[in-house]
C-alpha cells in the first residue's frame, strides 16, 4: 500500500520548490494576535461549559424536587377533593344570618371601646 522509501532518498515534491522566506515583524504580531483570540476564545469556551455543566445540575436538582412535590400532592389529592367538597355543601347550605346577630367581631369592637 505504502510505497517504502529509504532514509538517504530525497523527498519528492509535487509542486515548485519554495523557499522559506523569515517572518516579518507585522507578520509575527497577526500570528500572536490570532494566537490570543484562540486562546481567548477556549477560555471562554470551557468558563460556557462550566456554567452550562452547573444550569443541568441544578435542572436536574429541580425536576427531583418537582417530582417529590407532584408526589405529594397525588398523595394528599383525594383529601383536599373531599375537604373542598365539605366546605362548599357547608357554604351552600349555610343559612344567613338574621339581621339583629351581631357578629363577634363586632361584639368585640363595642367591649374595647367601653
Amino acid at each position: 500500500m505504502w510505497k517504502e522509501t529509504a532514509a538517504t532518498e530525497p523527498l519528492k515534491t509535487t509542486g515548485p520548490a519554495v523557499v522559506a522566506q523569515p517572518v516579518t515583524e507585522e507578520e509575527l504580531s497577526a500570528i500572536f494576535e490570532r494566537l490570543d483570540a484562540a486562546r481567548d476564545i477556549f477560555r471562554q469556551n470551557r468558563e460556557l461549559r462550566e456554567v452550562l455543566s452547573r444550569r443541568e445540575a441544578e435542572t436536574q436538582a429541580l425536576r427531583s424536587r418537582n417530582a417529590e412535590l407532584e408526589e405529594i400532592l397525588r398523595k394528599f389529592a383525594p383529601m383536599l377533593l373531599n375537604v373542598a367538597t365539605t366546605m362548599g355543601l357547608v357554604a351552600k347550605n349555610e343559612k344567613p344570618e338574621p339581621e339583629n346577630y351581631r357578629s363577634l367581631e363586632m361584639q368585640g369592637d363595642q367591649v374595647t371601646k367601653e
